[in-house]
């Protein structure tokens, strides 16, 4: 009797996510914050990935202190952004942030922070625990933060 409930309960939560992703206007895309990073640390650690792959091509907003600027640019983009994240959850990300904007290069600085948003490409797991992640990021709007 429990099984038939629960996938009817699937079909239902699966709908609503569909009708909630159809109600955005056109051209927008959800933005992934501070939700998002809550939801994926209360994830078992084997299922942050598939968490991570449904959440994949999205707006995603992100902030913590520049590790680097470099020439190393992915995604039709010339410069990359090395950050690490400051949100609090238990997992440790680091963002590789890619912009083909010279603007940001000349006003950022090693160690300043950045808060930005951006489409989330793809993930990289750092450890089998899957507790550290690399998330290559395509920039869309960034500002330094003054603390």
């Amino acid at each position: 009797m429990k099984y038939p409930v629960k996938i009817v309960c699937s079909i239902v939560l699966a709908a609503n996510a569909v009708f909630a992703q159809a109600a955005l206007p056109e051209g927008e895309k959800p933005v992934l914050d501070q939700e998002f990073y809550s939801a994926l640390s209360q994830k078992e650690a084997i299922r942050r990935d598939i968490f991570l792959d449904d959440n994949l091509n999205k707006i995603i907003t992100g902030k913590g202190q520049i590790l680097s600027i470099d020439a190393n640019g992915r995604y039709r983009r010339r410069f990359r952004i090395v950050v690490n994240a400051k949100v609090s959850i238990a997992i440790a990300i680091t963002y590789y942030v890619y912009t083909d904007n010279e603007e940001y290069i000349r006003v950022i600085n090693q160690g300043d922070t950045l808060e930005f948003k951006g489409q989330f490409i793809i993930y990289t797991p750092l450890t089998t625990r899957r507790n550290s992640y690399i998330f290559d990021v395509v920039l869309e709007e960034g500002a330094v933060v003054v603390e």
